[in-house]
């Protein structure tokens, strides 16, 4: 698939996880420096999606690649949720970092809210976390939708297993390791940047404001995570 003329450059990608492929979305350059995307878990991924590909779209332009994944039963996977176990999300995330690094060099990781959960298994050469959380929160999130829309877990359906593993789950500590959140969390990070809390609004959204903002702390941690 061909971008627009002056818009940064769009494909779609396969890489091999364990016995089956699933999708990476680029935007940019493969040759530049290469960022891969974690997204969040359930119903935050849909409600996050434009606001991720706002932030690839400021990053090629300022001269970086990315890549985004879609979880096992996510997306465009073309497997059930219902089949996936914890460890399916930990290998494609590992996966699709070999499959970059393949085509580039070890990329930093830039993981959101839940997907900061599933990131610490992959070589890379940085980490970056957005407002990350632990499994139990997103639990409770889950159990809230569907409460509120009359839908368990709002239509998704994961199997018991997952949902075990993700109560437990915790974001690991790895290094080297930025964390931003939102000028309006009071839990610490490094930075923090203004912009709406788009994950608990009940539609998907976006916010260029937000987006260039996290862009342009990302694009200085991939620069310092370059040279150090």
């Amino acid at each position: 698939m061909s971008a627009r003329a002056g818009s940064p450059a769009l494909a779609f990608e396969r890489f091999q996880s364990a016995n089956r492929e699933e999708w990476l979305m680029r935007i940019g350059r493969p040759s530049a420096p290469a960022i891969l995307f974690v997204p969040p878990l359930f119903e935050e991924m849909n409600r996050t999606r434009a606001l991720i590909a706002a932030v690839m779209r400021a990053l090629a332009k300022k001269g970086q690649c990315c890549w985004l994944l879609d979880l096992s039963g996510t997306g465009e996977s073309e497997r059930d949720l219902s089949e996936v176990n914890w460890d399916d999300w930990r290998h494609d995330v590992t996966a699709a970092a070999d499959h970059v690094s393949e085509k580039n060099k070890k990329p930093l990781i830039a993981s959101l809210r839940g997907g900061a959960l599933v990131d610490d298994g992959a070589a890379a050469r940085g980490w970056w976390r957005f407002s990350p959380l632990d499994g139990a929160a997103v639990m409770r999130d889950m159990v809230r939708s569907g409460l509120a829309g009359g839908v368990e877990w709002a239509g998704y359906a994961p199997s018991e297993a997952l949902k075990a593993a993700l109560e437990e789950a915790v974001p690991a500590k790895t290094a080297p390791l930025r964390t931003v959140r939102l000028a309006s969390d009071r839990a610490e990070a490094e930075a923090k940047v203004e912009g709406p809390a788009l994950w608990r609004r009940s539609e998907p959204g976006n916010s260029l404001l937000l987006a260039d903002a996290l862009a342009a702390d990302l694009v200085k941690w991939s620069r310092l995570c370059v040279t150090s």
